[in-house]
């Protein structure tokens, strides 16, 4: 056991999804920052337990046994599903005010009562229509059930949880360490999970949009296998197998199979890239914020080559996968090095300052 005030030992961060769960343990000697171990675990690598919490802690138990994790302090965040995300508009107030209308709009907007639940908002900015200005806030919310679950998993392990946070928040913390912005500039960081993806613009630090939207690797893989007349199995294994650039026969034909793949995800891509589009409008319509100049990418999609392309001619702007790895020492294979993107929620939260955080907002 550590403290995390007397040691050079982050805490595990915990990123649990709905397809797998990946750990990550850094430790952190002035500007060195070394891996100590990383961790991924399909959830279907583990059979079926009698409740959630109980799959949860032996998929944990898993993880823990097969890596070289220290102490037993993390900070874990939740699945897009579990969380309940909501922009809102409100006139103008005090601090205290604004806590209570806050409470009120979470309740009508998510339809759920959050009394031993947890709620945050972020301040993304005012909003003027003609003499009127209202402020609008991004509020994420998450019931009182849903964090007994992941603590009830939590507990037969005997970890001490220093903090649970947002998964957006981590990806700030792990883009911006490895490629640090510009002040006042506007950063805009794409996650393709397996279910769906989470779009995010942040300026210095802070979140300013936030979106969810349907279209992940499964969405990806349905696309290829109804295309290809396979099942579903096939088609996340072929996909799998060509992550790399697309190759190009003698007579430079792209290679069938790569390029049936590739006509396959294009239509999905396309409307995921409108949906971003949309949202990059609202933004510098909205606030009239800078539109970025660069998309990070994070997550297992973000080693799609056909996926970066098509966003990227799309937008008209730099898509790139986003090395959340640069800098860190021994990463050896623990961490798949060329494929560091997926780890940038995991990494974000074991670099979560716990002793000197500038928490979100609670109301």
């Amino acid at each position: 056991m550590f403290g995390w005030n007397d040691s050079d030992i982050c805490p595990i961060g915990m990123d649990v999804g709905t397809h797998s769960i990946r750990l990550v343990q850094f430790r952190q000697q002035k500007a060195q920052l070394t891996l100590l171990a990383a961790r991924r675990v399909e959830i279907d690598s583990v059979p079926l337990a009698d409740s959630p919490e109980k799959h949860l802690t032996e998929l944990l138990r898993n993880a823990l046994e097969t890596g070289d994790f220290r102490g037993r302090h993390c900070v874990i965040s939740l699945p897009p599903a579990d969380i309940h995300a909501k922009s809102v508009r409100l006139p103008q107030m005090p601090e205290n005010d604004l806590a209570h209308a806050i409470q009120w709009e979470a309740k009508d907007r998510f339809g759920l009562e959050l009394a031993d639940g947890r709620l945050v908002y972020f301040r993304a900015g005012e909003v003027r229509r003609g003499t009127e200005i209202k402020e609008e806030l991004l509020l994420f919310a998450a019931t009182g059930d849903t964090l007994r679950k992941y603590m009830g998993a939590l507990a037969p392990l005997r970890f001490t949880i220093d903090a649970i946070d947002l998964a957006p928040c981590a990806m700030i913390r792990a883009v911006h360490r490895a490629t640090p912005s510009k002040q006042n500039a506007t950063t805009a960081i794409l996650d393709v999970g397996h279910t769906g993806a989470q779009f995010l613009l942040c300026v210095n630090d802070q979140i300013v949009f936030y979106k969810h939207i349907d279209i992940g690797g499964k969405t990806l893989n349905e696309a290829v296998a109804a295309k290809l007349g396979i099942s579903l199995t096939e088609a996340t294994q072929i996909r799998s197998r060509l992550l790399l650039p697309a190759t190009a026969d003698e007579d430079g034909s792209a290679v069938p199979l790569q390029q049936a793949v590739y006509e396959a995800m294009r239509p999905k891509l396309e409307e995921l890239t409108r949906e971003l589009d949309m949202c990059l409008r609202y933004y510098v319509v909205t606030f009239r914020g800078a539109r970025p100049e660069q998309v990070s990418v994070v997550g297992r999609q973000a080693d799609c080559s056909q996926l970066l392309e098509i966003i990227a001619n799309g937008l008209g702007i730099r898509v790139e996968a986003a090395p959340v790895l640069r800098g860190v020492s021994e990463l050896d294979d623990k961490a798949r090095p060329d494929r560091s993107s997926e780890w940038a929620v995991a990494a974000g939260l074991s670099l979560y300052p716990v002793s000197r955080a500038k928490a979100p907002v609670a109301a």
